[in-house]
């Protein structure tokens, strides 16, 4: 792990359990980059993107990635017949910045985890610079999210593929290394550099009985593809800073359509990115580029 990556906890007043993140410190406290793993995911999994990104700061700015609710070393209760939408996450994304005293920020997430960070900003409880999108499951308007919730709504009675096969991942292993072995090219982590994978099940896996489990249990990530937020428009309604919007080349949550439809609007930049769904991880050195330029050129 690169030497200024620090593990930490901290504890919710309002239930048991914690908040686990981990932090790159750097030379500026005040305005730090906050960011929110996509679903299944944790903190760790993008170590190399936000290692690219702190140097590309050149150490100035202070990087925290929260391991969600029911993700990685988090020890929240996560019960899924509870989980009724990802307003829950962005709940407790509220109280995690509270907790912190973290009053002026800047936002960035992949997938599930940018939706959080734009209700969050949509909620006004703190001063954001710039918000920084990651291949967002986004519907950009009133008529997409209609036709969208109904089709989910049906796929799901037909069985969903993510849902299903969320609840269906093998959870329970006697090592690390075959952990590693399991993943190692399988599905969507076909595409990942083998560090990345090894950093997924580092900040993944907890020790149980005799062996290791995933700590983002199947039900959970099941239960939060199939809770997925639908009125995320309203939301970019009320955005008003600076935002930027990277979105997948292939397999992406973020139609082609939503991309040419929020180029329009003045403050956003969309840009599509080389790779899949997961580009943040297959290609971090592109992404750390861009995330770079986006801030610099937006703080001039």
């Amino acid at each position: 792990m690169f030497s200024k990556v620090i593990r930490k906890k901290v504890f919710a007043d309002s239930e048991e359990g914690y908040f686990s993140y981990i932090e790159l410190e750097g030379l500026d406290k005040s305005e730090p980059l906050v960011f929110f793993h996509a679903t299944g995911l944790n903190c760790e999994t993008y170590l190399d993107l936000l290692e690219k990104i702190y140097l590309m700061l050149d150490s100035k700015k202070t990087i925290i990635a929260l391991d969600q609710r029911g993700h990685g070393k988090t020890t929240l209760a996560a019960d899924p017949d509870r989980l009724k939408s990802w307003d829950q996450y962005a709940v407790d994304a509220d109280v995690f910045l509270r907790t912190m005293n973290i009053s002026s920020a800047i936002f960035f997430g992949h997938s599930m985890g940018s939706i959080v960070a734009s209700e969050v900003i949509k909620r006004g409880d703190f001063k954001v610079s710039h918000l920084i999108m990651l291949d967002p499951v986004l519907f950009y308007d009133p008529y997409t999210a209609i036709f969208s919730e109904i089709k989910n709504k049906f796929i799901l009675l037909r069985s969903n593929d993510k849902v299903v096969g969320a609840a269906k991942r093998r959870d329970k292993f006697e090592s690390f290394e075959q952990a590693t072995m399991h993943y190692e090219g399988r599905s969507m982590f076909k595409t990942w550099p083998l560090e990345s994978l090894k950093n997924y099940l580092a900040g993944g896996l907890s020790e149980e009985d005799s062996g290791l489990k995933l700590s983002c249990s199947p039900t959970w990530e099941s239960k939060t593809f199939e809770t997925v937020s639908f009125n995320t428009y309203r939301t970019l309604n009320c955005l008003n800073l600076p935002t930027l919007i990277l979105r997948a080349e292939h397999f992406s949550t973020f139609s082609s359509k939503g991309m040419k439809y929020l180029s329009k609007k003045n403050n956003f930049e969309v840009i599509e990115v080389e790779g899949s769904h997961f580009f943040p991880i297959e290609n971090s050195k592109k992404t750390s580029n861009l995330i770079q330029k986006f801030i610099s050129q937006t703080n001039d």
